[in-house]
């Protein structure tokens, strides 16, 4: 199962793009901070991630102003075929 439930503050939000195929796509970058418990210890957890929006999504992402509290959830995938950075590619979206 490959499925990412993230929250953070979105601290980049690009403008909306098109895919040789015509699909809009937007992409931002959300910056997440909490504690986990980790070996029965807090331990503060940080992160930057690069999400992106296809379709319907794209305009509302693109449209969402930077320093929103969001919670985004989809699934993780290599940002291209020639790639191994990650990219969350998003399903959902909520702003908290």
């Amino acid at each position: 199962m490959n499925r990412l439930v993230i929250s953070g503050a979105l601290i980049q939000v690009d403008p909306v793009r098109y895919s040789p195929a015509g699909v809009p796509i937007a992409e931002a970058v959300v910056h997440h901070r909490s504690s986990q418990e980790v070996a029965a210890q807090a331990r503060l957890v940080e992160c930057e991630l690069t999400v992106q929006a296809s379709g319907a999504l794209a305009s509302r992402l693109a449209q969402t102003p930077v320093g929103t509290q969001v919670k985004l959830e989809g699934a993780l995938n290599r940002r291209s075929v020639k790639s191994r950075q990650l990219i969350l590619i998003l399903n959902r979206i909520e702003k908290e």
